[in-house]
């Protein structure tokens, strides 16, 4: 069975990869006010009394100036609003994310009231999907995720892959048949090249 977060957990993980979605946003939009808004953000955090769940990345992400984020810091903060819309999705705040679509940060901006105060109603009203809705979406994602990193090798490598996620999937007490592996394939196969 899945081990699943509390709300509040799962509510701060959002409101963080919100606020890191939000910085990635900020270091491509020409406005006189990007630096002003990006220093806000640990202070936002901090009122809501969830900064130190950071991790040393974010924590570095949030601290580094408009302008300077290094490649690698670029590429997670663009990924964290895909992380933050699947958990948006998790605490019931919106509908289940298209497995192919990139997720609008403009959306999870309004969703989470990034640098709103309150944004504290979020984590004080968080609840969670059931248990098993959680377990197939994360299952879809995994194994999705592990279709489309099959597709990019040879064969051989792409079993190793398979199971490997499989296994991954087995150690959180959730089951992938060969039906749930064929059908992450169709979902990739209907993908155009964009999407993938």
């Amino acid at each position: 069975m899945l081990n699943v977060r509390q709300p509040m957990q799962v509510a701060q993980r959002a409101i963080i990869l919100g606020a890191i979605s939000f910085r990635a946003s900020l270091e491509v939009t020409d406005h006189p006010r990007v630096a002003e808004l990006s220093q806000k953000l640990l202070p936002w955090l901090h009122s809501l009394g969830i900064d130190d769940e950071l991790d040393p990345i974010e924590r570095a992400l949030l601290e580094t100036p408009i302008g300077e984020l290094s490649a690698s810091q670029q590429m997670d903060a663009n990924w964290a609003s895909e992380s933050c819309s699947l958990f948006c999705w998790a605490l019931t705040l919106t509908d289940a994310p298209d497995v192919a679509a990139t997720v609008g940060g403009r959306r999870l901006l309004e969703l989470l009231r990034i640098l709103n105060p309150d944004a504290v109603s979020i984590l004080q009203a968080a609840t969670l999907r059931n248990v098993g809705e959680l377990e197939a979406t994360c299952k879809q994602c995994v194994l999705v995720r592990s279709a489309l990193q099959e597709a990019r090798v040879a064969p051989a490598v792409a079993e190793i892959i398979r199971r490997s996620n499989r296994q991954r999937l087995a150690d959180v007490g959730i089951t992938a048949t060969e039906v749930d592996l064929q059908n992450a394939a169709t979902t990739v196969a209907a993908m155009t090249p964009d999407e993938r």
